[in-house]
């Protein structure tokens, strides 16, 4: 086995980038309890019960031992009309007879779960529930929103997350889940996109509007028309806006006539400036630790596009390395960890690992060997990097974003006069530093950046009779 936390759980070796995020769409199965009887999750679901999910699999021991709590047991005796506990044996490589014990079976499973137990033969379920390990424990709302709670030690725990639930009420109301795009804009453009969710009683929703405000300023107005039928949940992407500067907060509101229910209208997203720039060439050098399969990545560009991704298939122990020559614009580089301890083996007598993305031209862009779940780099593809590197002179800003102090990494060919201004985004002079001739070599401005407030600047750094523009995002 290869980890042992409070919560103790058996790996698989394939499964997607993660368990399903808090409040995902819960997907629709049927299934066919050991005793013959049907059940279908969304006739369970809209009698307003919560479902509690329980993946698990016969040769899983600490599933075992946490059946032997008969802690779900004692929440189905307790609060029937309020819960259904379905045990669902997720490995589709072992047969419903290996649930009576025999084969790599732990045991008997009938004689520790008394409450609704069936084969999942298909894979189906674990496929939909993005299952990564055993037992996995979702708690399903009656609006289908899933999340996982995990191996709780009560009833009353587990009651507490079941009241936690919410259901419609209202024959008209749209419901905003939340904003489901990129934190961030590329040179002041976005293209956000929210999830949203029919959340009317018995009603159809056809059309309605999303508004994106930056506090009183309307940004965008996007229409939608189409057929949402009760709890369905659909992403919508918004008009494309522009103009921002610095760190911006987005209010995303629905407007659907007659909605009964305001208070679930809106949600909110702070979106920063890309400031870590990189030339076109891009490499990924990726070392796995003794248990390669948890890790995964993507790469994707600001429309959402995916440049590529790797998904639970790396080797243990094993190098790998992928080379990207990038358009002009921004990406996103997504890193995973299904086990949350990134690729830092060595704790649990493997290897550490090290996951590192590096401008193949100017120097690492982010690098990572315990990056907990997961970790995320946005960046900008800049022509003017690519021109730069052709030049005797290199230019490097760190950190950036900036919230006291910022450097600037030079090295110059040749003995050269050096002198710099910061301007603000009305184009005013806010700071000037000079620093007259140095010589040739390796030097480093450390530029106090206290003084000023928040927001997106200019750097235009003068190298002799270059002139050279910098952005740098000063946040607090």
């Amino acid at each position: 086995m290869k980890k042992t936390l409070l919560i103790i759980a058996c790996f698989i070796s394939s499964f997607s980038f993660a368990q399903l995020p808090p409040n995902s769409l819960g997907a629709d199965f049927t299934v066919t309890d050991i005793l013959g009887e049907e059940h279908n999750l969304y006739e369970i679901l809209d009698e307003g019960k919560t479902v509690i999910l329980d993946l698990f699999a016969v040769w899983c021991g600490p599933c075992w031992s946490f059946a032997e709590t008969g802690v779900l047991e004692d929440l189905q005796n307790q609060y029937p009309d309020d819960v259904v506990c379905l045990a669902i044996e997720a490995d589709a490589s072992t047969s419903e007879s290996d649930i009576y014990g025999g084969g790599n079976s732990v045991g008997d499973w009938t004689t520790i779960i008394d409450y609704i137990m069936a084969d999942d033969p298909t894979g189906d379920i674990a496929n939909d529930y993005a299952l990564a390990y055993y037992p996995t424990i979702y708690k399903i709302c009656p609006d289908r929103m899933v999340t996982e709670v995990g191996q709780l030690s009560s009833v009353n725990a587990f009651m507490n997350e079941v009241n936690s639930c919410t259901q419609a009420t209202y024959s008209k109301d749209m419901k905003m889940i939340g904003f489901d795009g990129v934190n961030a804009h590329c040179n002041g453009t976005a293209n956000p996109s929210v999830k949203v969710q029919n959340y009317s009683l018995d009603s159809n929703v056809t059309e309605f509007n999303i508004r994106t405000l930056d506090g009183d300023e309307t940004l965008s107005l996007t229409e939608w028309s189409g057929d949402l039928s009760t709890y369905e949940v659909a992403t919508i992407q918004l008009q494309q806006i522009s103009g921002l500067s610095g760190t911006t907060n987005l209010t995303f509101e629905i407007e659907y006539t007659g909605d009964q229910d305001s208070s679930n209208d809106d949600d909110s997203a702070t979106l920063s400036g890309v400031s870590e720039q990189s030339s076109a060439d891009v490499t990924l050098h990726i070392e796995t630790d003794g248990w390669g399969y948890e890790t995964s990545f993507e790469l994707i560009d600001f429309g959402g596009n995916v440049i590529e991704s790797v998904d639970g298939t790396l080797a243990n122990e094993s190098t790998y390395d992928w080379e990207w020559s990038l358009g002009e614009g921004c990406y996103v580089f997504n890193i995973y960890d299904s086990y949350g301890d990134g690729v830092a083996g060595e704790q649990w007598g493997s290897i550490d690992g090290v996951v590192t993305l590096e401008d193949a031209n100017n120097g690492v862009l982010w690098e990572g060997v315990d990056f907990g779940e997961g970790a995320s780099l946005a960046f900008e593809v800049s022509a003017a990097l690519d021109i730069e590197e052709g030049m005797d002179n290199t230019v490097k800003i760190y950190p950036n974003p900036s919230t006291d102090y910022t450097n600037l990494e030079l090295y110059l060919a040749n003995n050269e006069n050096v002198n710099l201004k910061i301007y603000n985004s009305l184009g005013q002079i806010v700071q000037a530093v000079e620093k007259g001739l140095m010589p040739s070599g390796n030097h480093n401005i450390k530029i106090d950046v206290d003084n000023l407030v928040e927001g997106l600047y200019f750097i235009e750094l003068h190298l002799g009779n270059s002139i050279e523009l910098h952005s740098i995002n000063i946040v607090k």
